[in-house]
């Protein structure tokens, strides 16, 4: 039987702005002038998939994020497919044809102002959590446990990691379908480096819950690109990595745009508290 590899410190963790119930956050990154922000994914489930594009002198302040509308999106796969995407509102363009394919690549192309961005993203083999468990955590943590702060609880993801490809995750938490709040409100990375084509039991702490409540995991299996912009802003909202000077992400997008386009397959199960 295979050994099950157990991860009690926290892998890198982030938050950021998507246009699937995502969270925004205050980035003090280095900006010169008005860029163009494009954040967009093709995933494993269905479509529709969306694309925002906006501009800000300031990546992602809280003020000066404006919608860029009247752009021209097309994106493709290396077969042939193309899809023109339609903007519904300001600046949130989605597809209309495209479903997004496991080893299939994925080129989104922006027209704007005069000006192409291009950027591509493989969409990863998707890895299937096994099962989910829970402990109640006795230390909760700054600001955590006593008056009226609910309990916290460590949830345990375990899956299998494939040994044929390198692979790179990311866990989103829902807690009765709103995103993880509280003390703690980000995502989870992981890159398969440590655990190679090991079952692994991932820890994901300080989950805000009651008993009977319903916690949903969500394991995304993401290219090394989107891993790759993830990770750099991590770093930028820490601090670190680079230096204490404010830099951006690393992109794979072209022409000095910011953000990324990115690919991931998602497998997903819930898990009840108390029970």
């Amino acid at each position: 039987m295979q050994k099950i590899l157990k991860y009690s410190w926290l892998f890198i963790f982030i938050s950021f702005t998507l246009v699937s119930c995502e969270k925004v956050i205050d980035l003090d990154l280095n900006t010169a002038e008005p860029r163009l922000v494009i954040e967009g994914n093709i995933t494993s489930n269905p479509g529709p998939y969306l694309v925002s594009l906006s501009t800000s002198g300031d990546y992602y302040t809280t003020h000066g994020i404006n919608p860029v509308s009247g752009a021209n999106i097309i994106i493709s796969n290396e077969l042939g497919h193309a899809d023109t995407l339609f903007e519904f509102k300001p600046g949130i363009y989605h597809t209309s044809t495209l479903t997004g394919e496991t080893n299939r690549t994925y080129t989104i192309v922006v027209d704007y102002n005069g000006k192409e961005y291009s950027g591509s993203e493989t969409l990863p083999h998707k890895v299937y959590i096994d099962s989910l468990s829970y402990e109640k955590m006795e230390f909760t943590g700054p600001g955590g446990g006593g008056g009226e702060d609910k309990p916290r609880y460590s949830i345990y993801c375990t899956f299998l990691d494939p040994i044929e490809t390198v692979d790179y995750y990311r866990f989103d938490i829902l807690v009765n379908g709103i995103p993880m709040g509280g003390f703690r409100s980000y995502y989870y990375l992981a890159s398969d480096q440590l655990f190679n084509g090991h079952i692994v039991q991932y820890p994901i702490r300080w989950v805000e819950s009651q008993p009977g409540d319903t916690v949903t995991i969500s394991l995304h299996t993401i290219g090394f690109n989107t891993w790759e912009y993830f990770r750099t802003l991590n770093d930028a909202l820490s601090g670190g990595g680079m230096g204490s000077t404010p830099y951006n992400p690393i992109t794979n997008l072209s022409n000095n745009a910011l953000g990324y386009f990115g690919a991931y397959a998602i497998d997903s199960k819930n898990l009840v508290v108390g029970q």
